[in-house]
């Protein structure tokens, strides 16, 4: 682990329960009201902080989950008496016969209530309703293979074990379960994309003179917010104060941008902390901050409007594929453009939800929403009228 994870506990006081936890969900202005926001920094004491005001440090347990995880070895010595192949190691080949005598003898929705229960005690900030499953609606050995960091064989009681009892660990199978690589992570995700908004930032130069906003909408772990820093910095252009926001409804993921934590995947996180150190040199990330926030919620008056917003991934994929919910996430987005500003929109990941809200049909609803869209090459780009 890095440096900054102790295993002392700090003196940050965990909620009384799980039910004194703010809740995450969509839809809810007061929680986003308090937003978390942090700048890029890899001071440890900051981040230390900021990482026990999400997770709750020390061994955690409490009588709920003690009585589940003692069903599950019990569920488990019987599955282990009567399972008639290998049991699962790292590399094992996993056969829809396995998964159908494993899910007999180690039911999903039990390892799911064990799971939930866990993530209630060990987040201060509750996850939405998708993730909190702990994806255990899936078999359990599919649950195995998705997770590398797993290192205590097969039993679903023993894990939870070693999660309770092993902050470290907890940590690094928390990022990995809530930053999955399946999210696709990664700098320059859309360069046709950032050559596009390049040619339309060098023809309206002289219209940022008081500098520059942007923001990078449903950021995740905030690879394109700082790919957006990099472009503004090679165009010369004047930032606004704290003009590069990226914001995320995953307090995980908000954490991870802001502070390159990565304890699941070192290799991403030393390439992760180059790409920041190299914009923190050249004074790139001195108006870049990150913060909590649901796009789909309307902006509030006094909020300042931006120039540019990028909303990479999100739109027409799982979480938002659904009309009526799109035309809302697009209004709302459409609401923080200033005149003249531009909306950009693309999605590599989620081909088969396309089919369901394909790309003319999120055309059609930006331009019901008053933008007027163009062509870029790569994803969609539309422009809010000066009225």
């Amino acid at each position: 682990m890095p440096g900054f994870v102790e295993k002392t506990p700090l003196s940050i006081q965990a909620p009384a329960s799980p039910k004194d936890a703010p809740t995450l969900r969509s839809g809810n202005p007061d929680f986003f009201s308090s937003t978390l926001r942090y700048k890029p920094t890899f001071r440890p004491d900051t981040a230390r902080d900021n990482l026990y005001k999400l997770l709750t440090p020390g061994v955690i347990r409490d009588r709920f989950l003690d009585r589940r995880i003692e069903q599950l070895h019990h569920r488990f010595r019987s599955y282990s008496a009567y399972y008639p192949y290998g049991q699962w190691a790292p590399g094992l080949e996993v056969t829809d016969e396995m998964r159908s005598v494993t899910e007999t003898f180690l039911p999903a929705p039990e390892i799911h209530s064990a799971f939930r229960r866990l993530f209630s005690l060990a987040r201060r900030h509750r996850p939405l309703p998708p993730a909190s499953g702990a994806g255990t609606e899936m078999n359990w050995l599919d649950f195995l293979l998705r997770h590398r960091s797993i290192r205590t064989g097969a039993n679903p009681a023993l894990l939870l074990e070693s999660l309770c009892d092993d902050e470290a660990f907890r940590i690094r199978f928390l990022f990995e379960h809530f930053l999955p690589r399946r999210h696709g992570g990664g700098f320059n995700r859309y360069p046709r994309q950032m050559r596009f908004l390049q040619r339309h930032l060098e023809r309206r130069t002289n219209s940022f003179g008081e500098g520059i906003r942007c923001l990078d909408a449903a950021c995740g772990t905030g690879e394109g917010t700082y790919d957006l820093a990099g472009l503004l910095r090679h165009c010369g252009l004047p930032v606004a104060g704290r003009g590069i926001r990226g914001s995320t409804i995953e307090p995980l993921e908000l954490f991870a941008a802001a502070h390159g934590f990565f304890p699941h995947d070192p290799a991403r996180e030393s390439g992760f902390k180059g790409v920041m150190q190299s914009l923190m040199d050249d004074k790139a990330l001195d108006e870049v901050e990150f913060l909590l926030e649901d796009v789909s919620i309307p902006r509030h008056n006094d909020e300042t409007a931006y120039d540019v917003i990028l909303c990479n991934g999100l739109l027409g994929g799982p979480a938002l594929h659904r009309e009526e919910d799109l035309a809302q996430a697009v209004a709302s987005l459409a609401g923080r453009l200033r005149p003249g500003g531009i909306l950009l929109a693309a999605d590599r990941f989620h081909g088969g939800w396309k089919k369901l809200m394909p790309d003319l049909r999120q055309m059609e609803i930006m331009s019901r929403c008053g933008l007027e869209v163009i062509f870029t090459g790569e994803g969609i780009a539309a422009t809010k009228g000066r009225g």
